[in-house]
């Protein structure tokens, strides 16, 4: 493996100047993945409060380990965008950038007068991403829209239920960073048709949309085929089942009937080895409740080494079940340079993941800092030929902040 940086120079979106228009996760996270390859991100923020992240969860001189790790390596300019001259800011920036992209609600931006005709009748090849929680049409589509809300709407709530009538959340920001990613899909996508086209586009994402695609395939296997003959089996979900022992816990993958014979003797159920259940995926996939009842109670509890070495040596996929405290020690996390530790001024040491997308099989590196509100809205307006005298005007006024 080539373990050097990638110039900035050499990065596939370098020259991709992005604006950012967004609070939380999705935008901010989309934008940032297309930082990490080459583009230059400008967030922009409310005067005074900023970005709602910068004050979730665990924080350091006013700055959230959420928002960072959504943020690097942008700018940020803390403008007004009820203002005319907020506006007039927008309207300058959109001229000059790629990729226009917002999460607000539906006509939030057409009030603002920073719609999406409006920016593109100014600039004909910028791309224009309207995020939404639930889409543009429906009884929903002007509603507030959250991680947990979409997961409970897309059925991953109802995936993580241990029995009926009992909905469980996916303790992470899923959809949200499902989202995200979709949204950097349909980016880099739009900027390959441009480069046939020279024109620009308009696209719509919503949460909803892009999280119920995302859990179909597995999630929704057995609501998919509809006519009679149809052969039911359990779905794959059932075959979630972690292996706890007395020191710890081992995900497992016994997928190949060869697997089955290791895992019971393993177990303690050398009786089940002639048994019809366990012989082929066919059948225990039909009888997933008894796969699941024997993982769930092992008769024999060999401990974490003893286990990852038995399952290794059949070739059966496996590792053990790191709690988030050991996370940052795991060889193999290591050996792929999977996270890096550096120092920024506001934050001081931090462990973040580098970027997990090699270009040419090079490793590139994300060690950067997040911007404080408003850090470059001086050089930003700088740019657009506004004076020092407006700027300090419009600071007074709270209208734009400088950091």
């Amino acid at each position: 493996m080539n373990n050097q940086t990638l110039p900035s120079a050499e990065k596939p979106l370098a020259g991709i100047l992005i604006l950012e228009l967004s609070s939380m996760v999705t935008c901010a996270m989309a934008s940032m993945t297309m930082e990490a390859q080459g583009a230059t991100v400008i967030k922009v923020e409310p005067p005074g409060t900023g970005d709602i992240m910068r004050h979730l969860g665990h924080q350091k001189n006013g700055v959230s380990a959420l928002f960072h790790s959504c943020n690097r390596g942008k700018q940020s300019l803390a403008i007004d965008l009820k203002s005319p001259e907020g506006v007039e800011a927008i309207k300058a920036l959109a001229a000059k950038a790629d990729i226009v992209m917002h999460n607000y609600r539906p006509n939030v931006m057409e009030r603002l007068g920073l719609s999406s005709d409006t920016l593109r009748s100014i600039n004909p090849r910028l791309i224009y991403i309207a995020v939404t929680g639930f889409g543009t049409t429906g009884p929903k589509a002007g509603e507030p829209a959250y991680d947990h809300v979409i997961q409970g709407m897309t059925g991953f709530t109802d995936l993580q239920a241990p029995g009926d009538n009992e909905f469980s959340y996916i303790r992470t920001l899923l959809c949200d960073k499902i989202t995200a990613y979709t949204v950097c899909q349909a980016a880099t996508s739009a900027l390959v048709a441009r480069g046939a086209t020279q024109l620009g586009q308009h696209i719509d994402i919503s949460m909803l949309h892009a999280c119920l695609a995302f859990m179909w395939p597995d999630g929704m296997m057995h609501h998919t085929l509809h006519d009679d003959d149809v052969l039911p089996m359990s779905p794959m979900s059932d075959y979630y089942q972690t292996l706890n022992l007395h020191d710890g816990a081992v995900a497992l993958a016994p997928l190949q009937d060869s697997h089955w014979p290791v895992v019971l003797d393993l177990l303690g159920y050398p009786e089940l080895l002639d048994g019809p259940v366990f012989a082929t995926m066919d059948s225990r996939l039909s009888n997933m409740d008894k796969v699941s009842e024997i993982l769930r109670t092992p008769r024999k509890d060999l401990g974490v080494t003893k286990t990852l070495e038995v399952l290794k040596a059949a070739d059966i996929p496996c590792a053990l079940c790191e709690r988030r405290d050991t996370i940052m020690d795991n060889v193999q996390i290591k050996a792929i340079g999977a996270l890096e530790t550096y120092v920024t001024e506001t934050l001081g040491e931090l462990t973040l993941p580098t970027p997990p997308v090699q270009f040419g099989g090079t490793a590139t590196t994300q060690a950067l800092p997040s911007p404080t509100l408003g850090e470059q809205s001086r050089e930003i307006l700088h740019e657009l030929d506004w004076s020092d005298a407006r700027i300090d005007a419009l600071v007074e006024k709270q209208i734009v902040q400088c950091g």
